[in-house]
């Protein structure tokens, strides 16, 4: 399609023109903490690829909820860095020869440059390198901190080793229930090594507790809930083993007791508490040593996987009565289990920050005095991992000998490095204080900016970095280093662009690069085609399609704003748009945004609506915008006028409430716009009513202007649901309906 005009080169002028200007940088020192928004998303590392259309996707949107809370009168903080230690950037330096250091420069620069391209108002200012020393000195003297309050610690204990990566790993970063590397997707093993951990697990019920107060999507919150794995029951000792149940009541049915491969207890009997029978001890794969007391108890007439463990193994099944609910509350004694473990954050790589500690033969581990951080990498000849469990440090013999900070004598440099999760665990407290050399984080700047007002996260770091940073908050709050215990009290979960039906990465052949696009179609195409192809919070399949119908809307738009005036539309109708619009934006639906933008474009003519139509466009194509608000003369910029509003008075009659039934059975109520459609009915239900089904499979029926039925399928009164009746109404729904 030719385009109206040079799209590069106005996109260019634009951008030039914004960071000159200072738009999207904010005088955090001239600046009501009240109006601050703290808007993040989380920063990439810079990988050897760079970034690929799914980081457009979830970028884009985090850009019109910081441009649309600007245009509202906020001061929008939003800044960007990159998370350029750790595995992924220290693997392709292998793999290419290359330094790291040299390596992340290079892939450091080549990410900016896209950044900046796809038009998002980042605050360049306040960019951080978390590679750099000026960074880790900070993450170093956490660790520090953390050490002298005993919540970082030195252990041997069983740990997961990856045979590729040839370092040991977080449970956190395996998958398929801890079997492979999140990273390689190699089988991991299991070895015993003294490793270095941040003592998590003592906040587990205040990590859990504190997710009762967040604004985070339920599946979030209980994917933590699950990972925390909080379990209440008792112990019980079957001679020398030590078990632990949440159903005591079951033990008269235990015919047999579960441990470890290798357990010295395995082939011998143990007494039954109750009934002093001999009860079999059998090596099970299921059993992990680490967790829980180590032995479990056989329960098959009450439990699906022990019932397969005794067939296979000819176990008797016992079918006696369960104990009383009084009895079973004295057996044993009062237990609380949790399914989180420590985390073990040192690795046996290069490209990392040195944990700050000095082994003394005397005095044991030091920490390195906060005077003398950064602890910086020593240069080596080689920077391969050994796979021996020693770091490549281990080699710098004149880096590692040192003198101990408390005596003075001999001393070994710790030789490991932490693990790139210890630095991304506090990075969105150090953006507002960068300009600070002497400090990892202001104070009066801190709690004038903090915590985050809005995160947008993915979901791969549920589990992982959001929880490690919870944790990390927590305990800097108890050590009286930052006033809120929660970082990010609002958190939206940024869904995933898939290609070809499968998940985007280099392995599959199927990353698609932004760079492309804008050099053809532009940025603002490339933005509002993949916002527009998919619900943000969900994701969707990346086409070429959604993109050539921006392009389309976009020569409307400019042929409808710098073509001759028309007729001022009706104030209903453009009260209804700039409603929709907004309220789309507010509930990061920007495709159902970008669909009512178009829907309002032919009501458009008047020079007052070209200017409302134009506003109303700036999140979503800024560059488009600012080009057409210049054409229809208005002053620079777009970007800092106010958004439109509405007379609600307008909107009277022009609103419904609706009853919200899943199959058949009220569950609330919402109220919609008369003419919404039966995809925007149920979003916003989704979004208001609690407990309704979320999955595909699920069927809606909706009645305009009286009734919305999610129908599972699961009742007999679900099956009759969706038949409508002449009168248009639902046939067997109960209720208001």
């Amino acid at each position: 399609m030719a385009t109206p005009y040079d799209v590069q080169e106005a996109e260019d002028r634009w951008r030039r023109r914004w960071e000159t200007e200072g738009i999207g940088r904010v005088d955090l020192d001239d600046v009501d903490p009240s109006d601050v928004f703290y808007n993040l998303a989380e920063f990439p590392y810079p990988s050897a690829e760079g970034l690929h259309v799914g980081h457009v996707f979830r970028y884009a949107g985090v850009d019109v909820h910081g441009r649309y809370r600007r245009m509202l009168g906020d001061q929008v903080f939003q800044p960007i860095g990159f998370d350029a230690f750790g595995i992924h950037t220290e693997n392709y330096a292998l793999k290419v020869g290359e330094d790291p250091i040299s390596l992340t420069a290079r892939t450091t620069a080549r990410f900016r440059t896209q950044l900046e391209r796809i038009g998002a108002a980042w605050d360049w200012s306040r960019v951080i390198d978390t590679s750099r020393p000026e960074y880790f000195r900070w993450t170093q003297w956490i660790l520090v901190r953390l050490f002298e309050a005993g919540l970082l610690y030195r252990a041997e204990a069983p740990v997961i080793w990856c045979p590729s990566c040839l370092t040991v790993l977080a449970r956190e970063q395996t998958e398929r229930d801890g079997t492979v590397c999140e990273r390689c997707e190699s089988t991991v093993t299991e070895r015993v090594m003294t490793q270095w951990f941040l003592r998590i697990t003592a906040y587990a019920d205040q990590l859990l507790d504190g997710l009762e107060e967040l604004d985070w999507p339920e599946r979030a919150k209980r994917l933590q809930r699950r990972w925390i794995g909080k379990s209440v029951g008792r112990e019980i000792t079957f001679g020398d083993l030590t078990v632990f149940t949440t159903r005591p009541d079951t033990l008269p049915a235990v015919t047999f007791l579960a441990v470890p491969p290798g357990h010295p207890a395995a082939g011998s009997t143990r007494p039954h508490p109750i009934t002093g029978a001999a009860i079999p001890v059998y090596e099970a794969d299921y059993v992990v040593e680490a967790y829980g007391t180590g032995a479990v108890m056989g329960v098959p007439a009450h439990d699906e996987r022990d019932r397969r463990f005794a067939e296979e193994h000819d176990i008797p099944t016992s079918e006696a009565e369960l104990l009383e609910p009084a009895v079973a509350a004295s057996v044993g004694s009062p237990a609380t289990r949790y399914r989180l473990r420590d985390w073990l954050i040192s690795r046996q790589r290069y490209w990392g920050p040195p944990i700050p500690i000095v082994h003394c033969p005397d005095c044991g581990a030091v920490p390195v005095p906060e005077d003398e951080l950064p602890v910086l990498l020593p240069e080596v000849d080689d920077f391969r991992p050994t796979g021996t469990g020693r770091s490549p440090l281990a080699a710098a013999h004149d880096w590692v000998d040192t003198s101990c900070p408390r005596c003075g004598g001999p001393g070994r440099r710790e030789t490991e490095v932490s693990d790139t999760f210890v630095d991304s665990a506090w990075y969105f407290l150090r953006y507002p204080s960068t300009e600070y050399h002497d400090r990892a984080w202001d104070p009066d700047r801190t709690a004038k900016v903090l915590p985050v007002d809005f995160y947008a996260g993915g979901p791969e770091h549920i589990q992982r970095h959001h929880l490690y940073a919870r944790f990390v908050t927590m305990a800097l709050h108890d050590l009286g280093l930052v006033p809120f215990e929660e970082p990010f009290p609002r958190i939206r979960i940024g869904g995933m662009i898939i290609e070809g039906g499968a998940k985007m990465s280099k392995s599959r052949g199927n990353v698609v690069s932004p760079d492309d696009y804008i050099d053809t179609v532009g940025a603002d195409a490339l933005r509002c085609g993949l916002l527009f192809s998919a619900p943000w919070e969900q994701g969707g399949e990346f086409t070429n399609a959604a993109i050539a119908g921006i392009e389309r809307f976009f020569a409307r738009t400019w042929r409808t704003i710098t073509g001759p005036d028309g007729a001022e539309p009706d104030n209903s109708i453009m009260a209804r748009a700039i409603k929709a619009v907004t309220d789309a934006i507010e509930r990061l639906a920007f495709n159902v945004a970008i669909a009512r933008l178009m829907e309002l474009l032919p009501h458009i003519g008047s020079p007052a609506s070209k200017r409302t139509f134009v506003r109303l466009l700036a999140p979503f194509a800024p560059h488009l915008a600012e080009e057409l608000w210049m054409r229809l003369g208005e002053p620079f910029s777009v970007h800092t006028q106010p958004w439109p509003r509405y007379d609600e008075r307008l909107l009277e009659d022009e609103e419904v409430e609706l009853a919200v039934q899943v199959d058949g059975k009220v569950r609330g109520t919402v109220t919609v716009p008369r003419d919404a459609s039966e995809s925007d009915v149920s979003e916003i239900a989704r979004r208001q009513v609690a407990g309704l089904p979320m999955t595909d499979e699920v069927r809606v029926v909706y009645v305009p202007g009286r009734v919305v039925n999610f129908v599972t399928g699961e009742s007999g009164m679900s099956r009759r649901s969706d038949r409508t009746r002449p009168d248009g109404d639902v046939a067997a729904v109960s209720g208001t309906a």
